[in-house]
């Protein structure tokens, strides 16, 4: 169970957190949310899709494997992507918002202290001696920012596919050369025959929100299943 605290530096000045090793640290997941603003980078690489939000709507996610904690872009125990997507890279971290005087929201950064890679003895410290920031708690920070703020273009993104009704359901059966299969479920993309048919307003709105290149980088994405499954057969035979 998950243990987010504001993070300071009196209560966590001694606080580290264990870079790399993504097999021994829990990146080893088949796929986690993805953000419009890295879709560009991450679409050359993975398989972009939609899933149902727990809490209504769509999240787009960036497909890492066909199984539960089967990530086929880690080989022992090291990262093969150029671009690591940002969820995995905030690691144990989280920004939100409190309210402040006159009602003013402002932005907290939280660590999960039951998060594996948060250790008092081992890693990258998060504070100087003094009490600053390092290097690596800015950059960190500065991610949380841009997740804050993609979380935001994201949401009004899959919304926007939605009211258009843009969105399908797709189920992948994939049968490997060893005859075993593999099928994915509760995944969605975008319906190309739909989409065809939008009007010249319908495209030019999504454009003006900034939502067609993504629409169209998630499109592109799915050239990437031949190499997954490439990967799997070879993950298959080596095992």
């Amino acid at each position: 169970m998950s243990d987010f605290q504001i993070l300071n530096n009196v209560d966590h000045k001694d606080l580290r957190v264990i870079e790399g090793s993504p097999m021994t640290y829990g990146d080893d997941v088949h796929c986690c949310p993805a953000y419009t603003f890295e879709f560009r980078d991450i679409q050359s690489s993975l398989p972009l899709l939609l899933q149902e939000h727990s809490e209504g709507g769509f999240i787009p996610v960036a497909l890492m494997g066909f199984e539960a904690g089967e990530n086929l872009f880690i080989e022992s125990n090291t990262w093969l992507l150029n671009t690591i997507p940002a969820f995995i890279r905030k690691g144990p971290f989280l920004i939100g918002t409190h309210a402040g005087d006159d009602d003013q929201q402002i932005r907290l950064m939280s660590v999960d202290m039951s998060n594996p890679r948060v250790s008092h003895s081992e890693g990258t410290a998060l504070f100087q001696p003094l009490g600053g920031r390092t290097d690596y708690l800015e950059k960190t920070a500065n991610l949380l920012e841009t997740l804050f703020d993609g979380a935001e273009h994201t949401k009004r993104f899959t919304m926007a596919l939605e009211s258009l009704g843009l969105i399908e359901s797709v189920t992948l059966d994939i049968t490997l050369k060893d005859g075993s299969k593999n099928q994915l479920l509760g995944f969605y993309t975008i319906n190309e025959e739909v989409l065809r048919k939008s009007s010249g307003e319908q495209l030019a709105a999504l454009s003006g929100e900034g939502f067609l290149m993504p629409l169209f980088m998630m499109l592109a994405s799915h050239a990437n299943f031949a190499d997954l499954i490439q990967r799997k057969e070879q993950r298959v035979v080596t095992t």
